[in-house]
C-alpha cells in the first residue's frame, strides 16, 4: 500500500472519485457554464487553495471555467495554517496577491472588514448565476457565511466531523462491524480490543497541528463543555476540558500508532488508508480517498458515522479581496463555482457539498453514501471553533498544549489549567475581559 503524504497528494489528485474527465466535461456542458461571458477574458485570478487530493483534483475541475470565460486561474495549494497567514498578511497589509481565498468560518470575522459583501453579487456581474442562499442548511450557512446582515463567503464544502472504522478488521475481532459507536468510550473500547503487533485502534493526530485541536474541541463539547461560563470567562480548564486532554492522552493515544505527536491531515488519512489504524477521526474531503481501492486497504469496508456526543462543524467557504484589481472576474468565478448545478458535479469530484441540492442528488448518493449521516451530524449537536474573531490563536493555544499533555510533558491538569490561562490572558488583551 502506497503512503500518501504531501508529495504525493498532487498525484493523488490524478484520480478523483469519480473520472475527471467524465465530471470535467459535464461541466463544460452544462447550461451554467454555457452561459457565462467573455468579457473578462485575459484576467487572472491568483487564489489560496487547499493542498490535499479533493482540492487539487477540483482546482484542474475549474479548467471548465478558464476555458468558458478565457480568465486564467492561479490556485497555490497551501496548508491549512499557511491558508490563514498568506490571508491575513494580505488583507491587513493590503498587497493584494491573491484576489480569492479559501477561508476558514473561524476566521470570517477576522477577515471581514477586508472582503467583499457577496450578498447580491449575482444582481452585480452579469452572466452570474443565482446564489440561491435557501439551497444551503441554515446552520451551515450562519456558521459560514454570516457576518451580521452580510455574506462574506460562499460556501464551497460542508463538513462534519466523522468517525470511520475498518469492517474487516472489527470482523475479525468478534466485533459487530455494523454497530454505530454510542459513545467515545466505546470506541476507545473498540480500538483496544484491536491494537496488536502493528494494528492499531486509531489514529489520534497529537501534532502542533489543527486536527489535534479538532479532536480535543470534539470531545470537550461531547463531554459537556462549553467555550465561556455565565460571566464570560473561558472555560476550557473545566472538568470537561481536562477529561478531553486526559481521553486523548490514556484513551485514544494508548491505541494510535507512535510518532503521532507530528501527525496533522495527511497522516491521519494515511493511517486508515494504509490499514494501520482501524478505527479514525475524519473530514469529508478524505472519504474519495478511503473509498478507492487504488490507495485504500479498507475501501469496500469503509463504516462511518458523525462522531458521537457532539459534532465539529468543519467546512470552507470562499471569500473575494474587496480590493482586487479583477473583482468582477472573481465574483463570476465564485459565482459559477458555487453555482447549484456546478455544485452537484464538484460533489462528484471531492464528496464534499454544502447545498442541500447536492446532498441530496442521487448521483452523489450514489458515489458517496455517507452524505446523509453529514448532513444528520450538522443537523445535531453541534461545535463550532471558540465564537471570537481570533479563534485560530485559540486553536493554536489548544493544540501547544495538548500535544504537550500527549508527549507526557504535562499532566492533563496542568495543560487544561495552562490553556485556560492563556486564553484568558489573550482574551485580556483583546478587550473581551476586565481585570
Amino acid at each position: 500500500m502506497q503512503r500518501i503524504t504531501r508529495r504525493s497528494l498532487t498525484a493523488a489528485a490524478l484520480s478523483a472519485a469519480l473520472p475527471l474527465r467524465e465530471v470535467m466535461a459535464q461541466a463544460t456542458t452544462a447550461d451554467v457554464t454555457r452561459a457565462l461571458p467573455r468579457s473578462h477574458a485575459g484576467a487572472t485570478l491568483r487564489i489560496t487553495w487547499g493542498n490535499t487530493p479533493s482540492y487539487l483534483a477540483l482546482a484542474k475541475f475549474c479548467d471548465a471555467f478558464t476555458a468558458a470565460t478565457g480568465i486564467a486561474l492561479e490556485f497555490q495549494p497551501l496548508l491549512q495554517a499557511d491558508r490563514y497567514q498568506k490571508l491575513v498578511l494580505d488583507l491587513t497589509t493590503k498587497t493584494n496577491a491573491y484576489d480569492v481565498y479559501l477561508t476558514a468560518y473561524q476566521w470570517k470575522d477576522e477577515v471581514a472588514p477586508y472582503v467583499a459583501d457577496l450578498t447580491r453579487i449575482d444582481q452585480e456581474v452579469k452572466g452570474m448565476p443565482p446564489l440561491e442562499w435557501d439551497d444551503y442548511p441554515a446552520r451551515a450557512l450562519d456558521a459560514y457565511a454570516r457576518v451580521g446582515e452580510k455574506f462574506i463567503a460562499v460556501p464551497i464544502i460542508g463538513d462534519a466531523s466523522m468517525l470511520v472504522w475498518n469492517k474487516k478488521v472489527l470482523r475479525a475481532a468478534g466485533l459487530d462491524p455494523e454497530a454505530v459507536p454510542a459513545d467515545w468510550n466505546a470506541v476507545y473500547e473498540t480500538g483496544r480490543k484491536v491494537t496488536k503487533d502493528r494494528q492499531f485502534g486509531f489514529n489520534m493526530p497529537a501534532g502542533k497541528s489543527i486536527q489535534t485541536a479538532c479532536v480535543w474541541i470534539t470531545l470537550f463539547h461531547g463531554f459537556g463543555g462549553g467555550w465561556f461560563d455565565a460571566a464570560g470567562k473561558p472555560n476550557l480548564g473545566s472538568e470537561s476540558g481536562i477529561r478531553a486532554i486526559r481521553f486523548m492522552v490514556d484513551r485514544l493515544g494508548a491505541v494510535s500508532p507512535p510518532g503521532n505527536l507530528t501527525w496533522d491531515f495527511p497522516e491521519m488519512l494515511n493511517g486508515l488508508a494504509s490499514g494501520q489504524a482501524a478505527q479514525g477521526y475524519m473530514w469529508t474531503g478524505g472519504f474519495s480517498t478511503l473509498f478507492d481501492p487504488a490507495k485504500s486497504a479498507m475501501a469496500g469496508e469503509v463504516g462511518w458515522s458523525a462522531t458521537p456526543e457532539a459534532v465539529l462543524l468543519g467546512g470552507w467557504g470562499v471569500t473575494i479581496n474587496a480590493t482586487s484589481r479583477n473583482l468582477d472576474a472573481a465574483k463570476l468565478f465564485v459565482g459559477w463555482l458555487t453555482s447549484r448545478e456546478i455544485s452537484k458535479q464538484t460533489a462528484l469530484v471531492t464528496g464534499t457539498p454544502c447545498r442541500i441540492s447536492a446532498f441530496n442528488d442521487p448521483a452523489v448518493v450514489a458515489k458517496f453514501p455517507l452524505m446523509p449521516a453529514v448532513v444528520k451530524g450538522m443537523s445535531g449537536r453541534v461545535a463550532t471553533y471558540a465564537p471570537i474573531k481570533e479563534s485560530e490563536q485559540v486553536n493554536i493555544m489548544i493544540y501547544d498544549e495538548v500535544n504537550a499533555a500527549c508527549a507526557k510533558t504535562k499532566t492533563p491538569e496542568q495543560a487544561a489549567g495552562d490553556l485556560n490561562e492563556k486564553v484568558a490572558t489573550f482574551m485580556r488583551r483583546r478587550g473581551y475581559l476586565k481585570g
